[in-house]
């Protein structure tokens, strides 16, 4: 028996064909055959569901429309027959009957459909395996949050780069449930060679961080599905098919693409493209001497300490058709849509829930400006209606209300 976790991107790039689908369709086999076990995280059912729309049909079908107009643009550049070299407005040509390039563009053109029909059909198959019997779901103990809490906290892998919660809870809890169930050999396979790998002399490898986990429990670590498969059944997948999925990994690590919310609702897959902004994080503000409290006569010339924030950068961006604006939110990573009615308003993240507030305004140039800022938490006071910031106290009163009833 043989048993295999596969994050929420590599089941996404079995199922828009970055991976031969022949592996895709040997899994679901070998499953029903009773020779491969699925151990399946339920954090990665949910983030299959949330994104696979998006995150599948997008990507593969931008790339075909890249190639749709890279395609149009050569043949007006060099006309329907494709043959015309630098010499062809000095010599008369003879042959005038031959249309490369109309016909193998009316021949990709047409493929659309079945491209769109093949991401359903592999889409069907994944979640046939989500759903089968013996896939092992894995619930995610508490002590895991604890543990993926602590490598963030120390900055280890998966937590290199980003904010990689998600990706913690997945690796941790198939080292969890492999441990506790006995299994040897069981294979993890990720794409994301970002936070979980070193890159030495121009090999990637197992992050070091998370090396110990693996030795211990015994455990493979795969990047692509072809070499894992490679291990349970010998050339499954062939060397000129294994490299030319490295390259397109390669590709995929200057920045996995995000696509307009607005132009993705018409139908269209238009990119967004992120650069860092300067982000002001408001829930961390220079300590002040508080005038209704004590304070000993020898601290009263004291520097007072002022908290660093936690974050002081956004990754923003603006779709390259509309240019409508987005944002990944710094604890999350989620994609955040700000429509024209959402500038100098409070935004929630569609992720976390963290309050955002984008500050949109001209400068003495009439220059568009944009500020971006985490608001500090807020309730309402039950007693008097006023906003107050909160402590982590947990109280529903502002503190002058609070004062009040306490003397009362």
């Amino acid at each position: 028996m043989h048993y295999l976790t596969l994050d929420t991107n590599t089941w996404i790039y079995l199922a828009n064909g970055t991976e031969p689908v022949k592996s895709l369709h040997y899994i679901k086999q070998e499953v029903e055959r009773g020779n491969i076990t699925i151990l399946l995280p339920d954090i990665i059912v949910k983030e299959w569901h949330k994104n696979k729309d998006k995150a599948v049909k997008q990507g593969v079908l931008n790339h075909y429309k890249e190639i749709n107009e890279a395609l149009e643009r050569i043949s007006k550049l060099l006309g329907d027959k494709g043959e015309r070299d630098m010499f062809s407005f000095l010599l008369q040509e003879e042959d005038e009957e031959k249309d490369y390039f109309k016909d193998y563009i009316e021949k990709f053109k047409a493929k659309r459909k079945e491209i769109e029909e093949a991401i359903t059909a592999n889409t069907k198959i994944i979640e046939e395996i989500f759903s089968y019997k013996t896939t092992a779901i894995i619930k995610i103990d508490p002590e895991i949050y604890v543990k993926s809490g602590y490598f963030a906290i120390e900055k280890k892998a998966p937590f290199k780069n980003k904010n990689s919660f998600a990706d913690a809870l997945i690796v941790f809890s198939f080292i969890q449930y492999v441990e506790n169930s006995g299994f040897e050999d069981a294979l993890f396979i990720t794409y994301n060679t970002e936070d979980f790998c070193v890159k030495k002399e121009g090999k990637k490898s197992l992050h070091p961080d998370l090396e110990p986990d693996f030795t211990r429990t015994k455990s493979q670590f795969f990047t692509i599905v072809g070499e894992a498969l490679n291990t349970i059944k010998e050339d499954l997948i062939s060397k000129e098919e294994l490299e030319y999925i490295k390259e397109h990994q390669d590709e995929a690590e200057i920045g996995d693409l995000e696509y307009c919310d607005a132009c993705y609702d018409n139908g269209h897959y238009n990119a967004v493209y992120f650069y860092e902004l300067e982000l002001v994080d408001e829930r961390f503000t220079s300590n002040v001497a508080n005038p209704n409290q004590l304070e000993f006569e020898f601290a009263k010339d004291m520097p007072k300490t002022a908290s660093e924030p936690r974050y002081n950068k956004i990754e923003v961006g603006n779709c390259s058709w509309c240019d409508l604006e987005h944002f990944k939110c710094v604890e999350c990573s989620s994609i955040n849509t700000v429509w024209e009615h959402e500038y100098n308003e409070k935004k929630e993240c569609q992720g976390c829930g963290l309050t955002y507030f984008v500050d949109h305004f001209m400068d003495s140039n009439y220059t568009e400006n944009f500020t971006y800022k985490i608001l500090k938490n807020y309730e309402v006071c039950q007693k008097c209606g006023e906003e107050f910031e909160t402590n982590g106290s947990g109280s529903k009163f502002c503190s002058k209300c609070e004062d009040e009833y306490s003397y009362s």
